[in-house]
């Protein structure tokens, strides 16, 4: 996988007011046949996402809901630019 190819794939995943939570995010990049994650590996990259100020988090039913940042959406634009 090329560098930022995950977080480009993760950020293209949402819309400007959706909000995904981690299960739904894990089936999504599962329909992807090129994509061999864990569920490990797709949660670390949920949550450094997070820390970096690309998606914002809550907690709901035991779960976290993840939803598009105003930093997240103009870091998708600039990657998918940059391609």
């Amino acid at each position: 996988m090329h560098y930022n190819e995950l977080k480009i794939r993760v950020l293209s995943l949402f819309e400007s007011a959706q909000e995904f939570d981690s299960l739904k995010i894990r089936q999504l990049l599962a329909t992807e046949k090129t994509l061999k994650l864990t569920d490990k590996a797709v949660e670390m990259a949920l949550m450094r996402y997070w820390r970096q100020g690309l998606l914002s988090r809550t907690r709901k039913s035991g779960m976290f809901h993840y939803s598009l940042t105003k930093r997240g959406l103009a870091r998708k634009e600039w990657l998918m630019n940059s391609r």
